[in-house]
């Protein structure tokens, strides 16, 4: 068993204080064994998300003492539990807020998502657009590892994702023998079944518990698997806008061809009136009735049916990821595959890469085999492990680093929900999960999305505090609420370490511009959401009443509110190996050259510049397509 008696007795604690059973919804976590299908689920998870969750269920349980309460939480009654859980929400010890968020989030997904809670919410999970025929598995090879292989090739990619797909794809067709590598298994539209906590355990690093660590605590989920975070993103294509390559140094037209050439292989278009959903609907309403700037999102699908789980894994494939596009393209051109191999080195000889070696994976539990090892020597070593672990990995060797900026630079895009809750039923994640955008401030680092994930998952469930019934007359509202993301454009920068035993620390502090970005954007979504005719709207922020008229979004922004104060999540790590054409300043090249290791190229998002302000996905492809092209042109 995962949970020691006393963690066990918090979790339940826990569990029972926040969703206790009565109110406007009847069944509370115990009648629906919350705690135990939560304990059921870690003892499934990786070592270290059972060493996380049992660290936060410890400290929150011990914390209470150096409250008035002076007694463990699992020892209290239900009253001063309440009592404490109100307080905690808006207390000035950040680990304290923090913890219970998170706890809060776990065990909100298992409540909402069970089979006897989910008809009382009006969730189902059938698509918003009827599905006229099964669709066929896109069938793409995928080798298992032998123990103690070794192989020669032409190219040696890391990482099957975004950058890593389109290079092995561009290096391909070009001739050369290419050979990619990931860390992950390979899943098709079968596997993308199943409650979001299964899947964030199946599709997610580390079960979707990544974080870093600073002011504040902020979610960083990462894709593991064939195809990487393509298998699990929102699809969401945003073109890198002309003001961010100007300050980049590049040159829209030069990049205008290569942009055209990968929305041509994803098919990508915005959302149709028939896939929108009334998230979308809500916030054009909105939009339109403001003049703001925004529209459909474009997104690389086809024949999408709006079934609302992007971010789970599409059960029909019409997300258009790298394991269903560029990946067969790439083994039709001749690459090859190989899944379970987590690279831990690259080979050096007479100061050039040479080729990566590392570990095989264990199919089922994700470990290390135990003496299988594996080495491929090739001519040319592509890097697009993406930009925390192919940072990490150079680290590890105190490679291509005399500039000093591997692992800096960390840019994430950190943002937050708001809620805005209807006088009727709007059933908000029926349809596209991400449907449509307002752009009026991006200039000032403002990105506004529609933005629904299923219930109980993220920010859409989670953001009432108060006690107990609170939350529990809200999950009653569930069907009448919308929601809405927040991308803010950072200013701060994080950074990656490489820890010892092959660990790494994720650090970032937000930087005060950040917070005053965030508190615009959530400001944004609610004048949205008013203007969309909401009764109220929910901005997550501690202790701040429901927003329900325009005189009260002063609230927001006049605030003393603080980077402790906000709820973050965030989703586009990049920037920790940077292009540049100074190698005192920069890690690579124009085309992600390596300017102090021969041999080397990085395409995933880690070579960004900067910030792309918008969803950076096919802005990672673009820049992978043109460096290996110049590869495969060098190459001969």
């Amino acid at each position: 068993m995962s949970l020691t008696a006393a963690r066990r007795a918090t979790l339940v604690a826990l569990a029972d204080s926040i969703l206790p059973r009565g109110g406007a919804l009847e069944p509370g976590a115990s009648d629906v064994n919350v705690a135990g299908q939560l304990e059921a689920y870690l003892d499934r998870c990786a070592p270290g998300t059972r060493r996380t969750v049992n660290v936060m269920l410890t400290a929150f349980n011990l914390s209470s003492i150096l409250s008035r309460h002076l007694r463990p939480f699992r020892l209290l009654g239900a009253q001063p539990r309440e009592s404490y859980l109100v307080a905690c929400e808006t207390s000035k010890i950040r680990q304290r807020r923090e913890t219970l968020i998170a706890l809060k989030a776990l065990i909100l997904m298992f409540f909402c998502s069970d089979d006897r809670i989910k008809p009382l919410i009006g969730y189902d999970a059938q698509p918003y657009k009827k599905v006229e025929r099964e669709p066929g598995v896109i069938e793409l090879p995928v080798e298992q590892p032998e123990p103690g292989f070794y192989e020669s090739t032409d190219v040696v990619v890391v990482g099957s994702g975004a950058g890593g797909a389109v290079a092995a794809k561009e290096l391909a067709e070009a001739g050369l023998k290419v050979i990619v590598l990931e860390e992950g298994e390979h899943f098709d539209r079968r596997d993308f079944t199943g409650p979001p906590a299964e899947r964030l355990r199946r599709f997610y690093r580390g079960n979707g518990l990544t974080f870093t660590i600073g002011v504040p605590t902020i979610s960083l989920p990462i894709g593991r698997g064939v195809g990487g975070s393509t298998l699990i993103n929102s699809g969401t294509c945003f073109r890198t806008p002309d003001f961010v390559l100007d300050s980049w140094g590049m040159d829209g037209a030069e990049l205008a061809p290569l942009f055209e050439s990968v929305e041509e292989t994803l098919n990508v278009g915005p959302v149709g009136a028939d896939i929108m959903g009334a998230n979308g609907e809500t916030m054009e309403k909105g939009r339109r009735e403001l003049g703001y700037s925004g529209g459909p999102i474009r997104r690389n699908a086809r024949g999408c049916h709006g079934s609302g789980v992007c971010a789970f894994g599409c059960p029909l494939d019409a997300k258009l990821g790298m394991h269903v596009t560029y990946l067969p393209l790439a083994v039709q051109a001749g690459a090859r595959i190989i899944s379970g191999c987590r690279v831990e080195g690259l080979v050096i000889e007479n100061g050039r890469a040479v080729g990566v070696r590392g570990s095989i994976l264990d199919p089922e539990s994700g470990a290390v085999q135990r003496d299988a090892r594996f080495e491929v020597r090739a001519n040319h070593v592509v890097l697009a492990a993406g930009a925390i672990y192919t940072p990490a990995l150079l680290l590890r060797q105190r490679l291509a680093n005399s500039s000093r900026q591997v692992g800096r630079n960390l840019r994430i895009h950190p943002g937050c929900g708001v809620l805005g809750v209807f006088d009727h039923d709007l059933f908000a994640w029926k349809g596209v999960m991400q449907s449509t955008y307002v752009d009026e401030k991006l200039r000032d680092g403002v990105l506004l999305e529609a933005t629904y994930p299923p219930p109980g998952v993220g920010y859409s469930a989670g953001g009432v505090g108060g006690k107990g019934s609170d939350l529990k007359d809200f999950l009653a509202r569930y069907r009448q609420t919308a929601a809405a993301g927040l991308i803010i454009s950072d200013t701060g920068t994080g950074r990656v370490r490489a820890t010892p035993g092959g660990g790494l620390l994720i650090t970032y502090d937000l930087h005060p511009d950040d917070v005053r970005k965030t508190l615009e954007g959530i400001r944004l979504a609610a004048e949205v959401y008013l203007a969309a005719g909401a009764q109220e709207v929910h901005t997550l922020l501690p202790g701040m009443p429901a927003v329900r008229k325009r005189e009260e979004l002063d609230w927001i922004t006049d605030g003393k509110w603080s980077a402790a104060d906000l709820k973050l999540s965030a989703y586009h790590p990049m920037g920790t190996c940077r292009m540049g054409k100074d190698p005192r300043s920069s890690v690579v090249d124009d085309f992600g050259r390596a300017h102090d290791l021969p041999g080397l190229v990085i395409t995933d998002a880690s070579v960004l510049p900067g910030s792309t302000y918008v969803n950076p996905q096919i802005t990672i492809m673009a820049l992978a397509a043109r460096s290996a092209r110049h590869l495969a042109a060098e190459a001969g």
